[in-house]
């Protein structure tokens, strides 16, 4: 007898789109077959008619428990999981903070511990953050990580100083010593793109003229700074051989740069944030509009329009939430462009908004709507097809989105630890209805009905290529 046995659903992968009948066992996907095709018993049958069916969300970029300043201390993964789940991702993937010469290993090995005493709903991976005048004995371990289930590895070109996110900038030669690891040894390089000395000269520059006030924050950090980091990681990668994913492309000319790179054949893939695909640098004049502000700062319609269009085309790859959750107090405590924290609560309504604002508006197929929210990231971080499939022997992670449901979402609907949202009154038009973990259904109608704190870790092999 199965399990699980999900009747009639569309099901959905970035190259097509049927109904089907699927089997659960196990945890695992055992049945795959054309509706009404098998008579097989099972414990609990859905009916999907109406509904799609897709891989359960992985979310490639968030942040718990970390702390990078006395106001950046972000949500434990008790109940940043508990928020995946209500909004269909069933897994995140967070990260290992190592500084200046402390060592690789042991940071991957506290924040496994970390996370696990937390003990999520929802599966986990992780990535590497690399921090600071990162020593070569820290090179030295990028195997180790590698072979342990730890393969990318995340670098900032900014935060050079005292600011809201600590000081965790590496320089050009550290990073590119870090590429040549990944290149040797099957790893990801991963780096925040923003130029910290355009960022500098900004800075002094809104503080010469008295506007320095954080509302200008998008004039301290345009979008020739993240430009000009971008060509210079390019560069780095290429002579290197390694991949390089470009963490949160936020302008218009970051897109251009990939999409040369792409046309080139180079192993370069990028990443938007949710966030970026609704609001934009206007936002900033609303009250308390540093609420919307995350690094890199938001920018203009024009680049908003261009980042959907990227996702599209396939020139940006993956849409992530970067979710930071810190209380509105902390949130709003920066009043100048050198001191304004970023973060948002974006990991329970990444899914929604993408289907809601991509798929049902017309931006996105939902082909590439399941490419950009799950398949796609598992190929990259070398979870697939564990993860980010619905196949014979994937993990019964699935989300069951109702095309037709509308819903108003409140701050009291939400479940991260926070005091206000940036997604407070917005309305989707299609949400997920169910969210399965393993076999189990966890989500159901808006409802928790399943275990809790069976989150797993969740290693990871060497990158593969997007479809």
């Amino acid at each position: 007898m199965l399990d699980v046995l999900i009747r009639g659903g569309t099901v959905v992968s970035p190259q097509s789109s049927s109904r089907f009948d699927l089997g659960i066992q196990d945890g695992r996907i055992v049945v795959f077959a054309t509706p009404n095709s098998v008579d097989l018993a099972a414990t609990r049958i859905i009916d999907a008619q109406g509904k799609y069916v897709v891989p359960g969300g992985i979310d490639a970029h968030v942040h718990f428990n970390i702390a990078l300043s006395p106001v950046m201390r972000a949500q434990s993964a008790k109940p940043g999981g508990r928020a995946a789940a209500f909004g269909g991702t069933t897994t995140f993937i967070d990260f290992a903070l190592q500084s200046g010469a402390s060592s690789l290993i042991k940071a991957i090995e506290d924040k496994q511990a970390e996370i696990a005493h937390d003990k999520p709903d929802v599966d986990y991976a992780l990535h590497s953050m690399v921090t600071g005048k990162t020593s070569f004995e820290v090179l030295d371990e990028v195997p180790e990580a590698i072979s342990g289930g730890v393969s990318s590895f995340k670098m900032f070109t900014t935060f050079s100083s005292a600011s809201a996110s600590g000081a965790l900038f590496a320089d050009d030669g550290r990073i590119w010593g870090l590429m040549q690891q990944t290149a040797k040894h099957g790893g990801i390089a991963m780096v925040h793109c923003e130029d910290d000395c355009i960022i500098d000269f900004c800075v002094h520059k809104l503080y010469r003229e008295g506007r320095q006030q954080a509302p200008h924050i998008h004039e301290a950090r345009p979008n020739l700074c993240e430009e000009a980091a971008i060509m210079r990681m390019l560069l780095l990668a290429r002579r290197s051989g390694s991949p390089l994913y470009v963490v949160h492309v936020s302008s218009l000319e970051g897109v251009e740069a990939i999409a040369e790179a792409r046309g080139k054949r180079h192993p370069v893939y990028g990443e938007s944030l949710h966030n970026y695909l609704a609001f934009t640098n206007e936002d900033y004049a609303r009250p308390n509009g540093m609420i919307y502000h995350n690094y890199p700062a938001l920018k203009s319609p024009k680049d908003r329009a261009a980042l959907w269009q990227a996702l599209a085309s396939g020139i940006l790859d993956v849409t992530s939430s970067d979710d930071f959750t810190i209380p509105f107090a902390q949130k709003t405590s920066g009043k100048e462009v050198d001191n304004a924290p970023g973060g948002h609560n974006g990991i329970e309504t990444r899914m929604a908004y993408l289907f809601s604002e991509g798929v049902k508006s017309g931006k996105l197929s939902i082909n590439r709507y399941v490419d950009v929210s799950s398949a796609a990231v598992a190929k990259l971080f070398g979870l697939y097809p564990r993860k980010g499939a619905i196949a014979i022997g994937s993990d019964a992670d699935i989300v069951i989105i109702d095309p037709n449901l509308k819903r108003k979402l409140t701050l009291a609907d939400l479940h991260s630890d926070c005091d206000y949202s940036i997604w407070d009154g917005w309305e989707f038009d299609g949400f997920p209805i169910m969210t399965m973990v393993r076999g189990n259904i966890l989500v159901e109608n808006g409802k928790w009905t399943g275990p809790e704190g069976i989150g797993q870790f969740v290693p990871a092999r060497s990158p593969s290529e997007p479809s």
